[in-house]
């Protein structure tokens, strides 16, 4: 694996079963046809992968993540992604890392996937609204699940895959602009507030300027008092500086691979509702049908473990930011009570308004959403996971390891989504 530039490929980086609602195959489901050739089975060792692979041509890849930088967390989920596709493929595939924006700017990389300069990607899908809007509309509706620090992280990634997948207009907005996805939606964490000056009533957020990423974060923003701005993410660090920028709404991942908590110290998560998510996915371009299939597969079956350090990504980024926000003099909190009230007011609407979305049905996705939360929540019980505290105590009640190599306590949930979201479609 190269990596960089390092040249190493990034990734920061979705209401019946598609396959079922379409008629299509796994593998039309899953981001269409392949050059061909043999396959393996879904449980396949690496030995057989290695075996299936022997007389396959070289295979070289180029991926864009979505990660700034080799050093943070989401970065160590790409790298291990990467380096595993070049393990179990007996070196027959090299992967080519290149880190956040340095092939293409977040809303570049669908024409970058579709001309070779890409050949997978973290597409940052929430940027473009017009182009993608069922799926905004999904991450809208996702403000019915809960913000907590461990069931909350959990039922997110686990709703937002599934109703991506299942949801046809959505498959389409990716299939219809030539991307083809692999893992639909990556949130790299629930959504908190960052802001440079601490802001414990209302009234200190009134005419604030927070940085959204979302198209429903105008409207929680403004119900918290404040004014909705742009700012690209690797601007974000001089806008505090500069006083441009008073808060923004992002993950606890990005926050801290970007340094933001050195200037914006005072975190903020809601307690009881959700600040909409932003999430991205992971999407493969026209040199996906050139790749033959066991390549496809081998892509589709590291899944498993691409879940499990999405998870260590977004967990043990929680647990630090309460750490990096007291060493900047700030700390991490929850909203105040009539901030969350405001919140709350804000969510319903947006909940509501989708009934009357043009892009797909409305109700039918806010339903599909919320038994995905329900059913999530319930086998987040059913394996053990359970919150123990808050945010602000996260680091003294998590039972996982900070140790990324040792994800032992997150793979049980991690291969029951693979199991249930990933696999149905795996092409075939």
């Amino acid at each position: 694996m190269r990596t960089g530039h390092m040249r190493l490929a990034a990734v920061p980086v979705a209401l019946a079963a598609v396959v079922a609602m379409t008629g299509c195959s796994k593998a039309d489901s899953g981001g269409g046809g392949s050059a061909g050739g043999e396959g393996v089975a879904a449980d396949a060792t690496i030995e057989e992968y290695r075996a299936a692979f022997e007389d396959v041509d070289p295979i070289d890849l180029n991926f864009q993540v979505a990660s700034p930088n080799p050093e943070a967390h989401a970065s160590l989920r790409d790298r291990e992604f990467a380096e595993s596709l070049e393990e179990w493929s007996g070196g027959k595939i090299t992967v080519n890392i290149h880190y956040a924006g340095s092939v293409a700017a977040p809303t570049e990389v669908p024409a970058a996937l579709t001309d070779g300069r890409l050949d997978m990607a973290h597409y940052y899908t929430t940027y473009e609204p017009q182009e993608m809007p069922g799926f905004v509309d999904m991450t809208t509706s996702m403000v019915q699940a809960p913000s907590t620090p461990l069931v909350g992280e959990i039922v997110s990634h686990a709703a937002l895959q599934e109703v991506s997948f299942n949801t046809p207009e959505i498959m389409e907005e990716f299939t219809s602009r030539g991307m083809h996805v692999i893992n639909p939606a990556n949130p790299n964490g629930n959504i908190s507030m960052v802001c440079a000056d601490e802001r414990s009533t209302p009234a200190d957020f009134e005419g604030a300027q927070i940085r959204g990423n979302a198209a429903s974060h105008k409207v929680q923003v403004e119900a918290l008092g404040g004014t909705i701005t742009s700012v690209e993410l690797a601007e974000g660090y001089e806008a505090f500086q500069r006083g441009i920028l008073d808060c923004s709404l992002q993950s606890p991942a990005t926050a801290l691979a970007v340094g933001w908590l050195e200037v914006a110290p005072h975190v903020y998560f809601p307690q009881e509702q959700s600040f909409a998510p932003g999430p991205g996915s992971l999407v493969a371009g026209a040199k996906w049908e050139q790749l033959p299939l066991v390549a496809q597969q081998l892509i589709f079956d590291r899944q498993r473990e691409y879940t499990s350090a999405e998870f260590f990504n977004a967990l043990e980024s929680v647990r630090e930011t309460s750490d990096a926000a007291s060493a900047a003099g700030g700390s991490a909190q929850y909203l105040d009570a009539e901030s969350e009230v405001a919140l709350t007011s804000a969510n319903e609407g947006l909940v509501k308004g989708l009934e009357e979305s043009e892009n797909l049905d409305g109700a039918a996705l806010n339903t599909a959403v919320k038994e995905s939360i329900d059913k999530w929540t319930g086998i987040s019980e059913e394996l053990g996971y359970t919150d123990e505290g808050g945010f602000e105590d996260f680091a003294s009640w998590y039972k996982g390891s900070e140790d990324f190599e040792d994800r032992e306590y997150l793979q049980a949930i991690s291969d029951r989504m693979f199991d249930e979201i990933i696999l149905p479609h795996r092409p075939s």
